[in-house]
């Protein structure tokens, strides 16, 4: 087997989202590995749209080992939406997103005492999903990001920020530069220490209805990938590409990938966490 890929040549890999590596391979961290990366945070927010979604139930699943229904409320659910909502269908069915879960807070106070409980592998360190689809946000998403943030002041560990808009905003340029400024404008006003990771969006799949394929088909993706990559690092974030990674992987509808790839878009962001520059820094400052 060939040796794990240096932290520097991995970062160039997924910043660009590419889809092969020559002499090396990229990490797959077990359990006990990502809840040790957890560890160095007070905290991280995910804040977009249904593909960032897609993400962070990824790594819910991850975190509480249950590939079935590890990213829904199955505490809500009755025996017929369970069967109904396994696995791939946790990602691809409208019925079942309703379930999905927002908050780790959310599954520590409801899941436990029933046969369908999925407790996290660890859970020292909240994981919050904040649904946006366009920019300004609505006033209570701002208030939850702020409690989010205000909840120990005085710690030095970073609460990093994972953000990403596309597909809702149908690729809108100046929508997304917006919400960029939006959030770090709130981010900065905290005074916590919070690294930003910009998430790019999925190539189009073969079934894209017609109707979308000029506006959000592939050389609009790669175009609109490319050129916020260029605008998220001009205001100090760090950018993660998933274009080339989706480019030739089978997608249920066109926009939508399933478990599988959001499993491997998970592994991405905690890598990302982990070794990109300004996170490995912000880290750096806390174990001082």
């Amino acid at each position: 087997m060939p040796p794990l890929c240096p932290p520097l040549s991995y970062h160039q890999f997924v910043q660009d989202g590419l889809t092969e590596m020559t002499g090396c391979h990229y990490r797959w961290y077990t359990t006990a590995e990502i809840c040790m990366i957890l560890d160095r945070f007070d905290g991280i927010v995910f804040i977009g749209d249904t593909m960032l979604q897609h993400i962070y139930t990824a790594s819910t699943i991850l975190l509480r080992q249950n590939m079935a229904l590890g990213g829904l409320q199955q505490w809500k659910m009755s025996e017929n939406e369970r069967g109904a909502c396994r696995c791939e269908n946790q990602f691809i069915k409208n019925e079942c997103s309703k379930f999905a879960v927002t908050t780790s807070e959310e599954v520590k106070k409801n899941d436990g005492g029933s046969g369908h409980s999925s407790p996290y592998y660890c859970d020292r360190t909240p994981l919050v999903f904040l649904p946006i689809t366009g920019s300004p946000a609505p006033e209570e998403v701002h208030s939850s990001f702020n409690s989010l943030l205000a909840k120990d002041p005085g710690s030095y560990k970073p609460v990093p920020v994972v953000h990403s808009l596309s597909l809702s905003i149908s690729l809108s340029w100046p929508t997304a530069t917006a919400s960029m400024d939006e959030w770090l404008k709130l981010a900065d006003a905290s005074a916590r220490n919070t690294p930003f990771l910009w998430s790019g969006p999925v190539a189009a799949g073969h079934l894209k209805p017609p109707g979308q394929i000029l506006s959000q088909g592939n050389n609009a993706l790669w175009h609109y990938t490319v050129e916020m990559a260029k605008e998220a690092r001009l205001r100090e974030m760090d950018s993660l590409g998933m274009y080339n990674l989706t480019l030739q992987a089978n997608s249920w509808d066109g926009s939508n990938y399933g478990e599988g790839i959001a499993l491997v878009q998970a592994m991405m962001v905690g890598f990302s966490i982990e070794h990109f520059p300004r996170l490995r820094e912000s880290v750096a400052l806390t174990e001082q």
